[in-house]
């Protein structure tokens, strides 16, 4: 009796392996999302550059209006 419930459980067991393995990610999927996540840090890390040099030079530029206009 204890070797059929055994044979039930390791069946179940399987099934519910083998009923997962498809839908898990391969290497090549891992490395495709790998090299579009380095992409997509690129491109994030040049607006944040850009974004970053042009409040400075807004600020600047504000600062330097305000000195001129309203005096030192």
């Amino acid at each position: 009796m204890t070797v059929d419930l055994t044979a039930i459980e390791i069946e179940r067991r399987l099934t519910a392996i083998e009923t997962t393995l498809p839908t898990l990610a391969t290497k090549a999927d891992l490395q495709a999302i790998r090299a579009e996540w380095k992409s997509d840090l690129h491109s994030l890390t040049r607006w944040i550059v850009v974004t970053v040099i042009g409040s400075v030079t807004v600020a600047a530029t504000i600062t330097g209006l305000i000195v001129r206009f309203v005096g030192a």
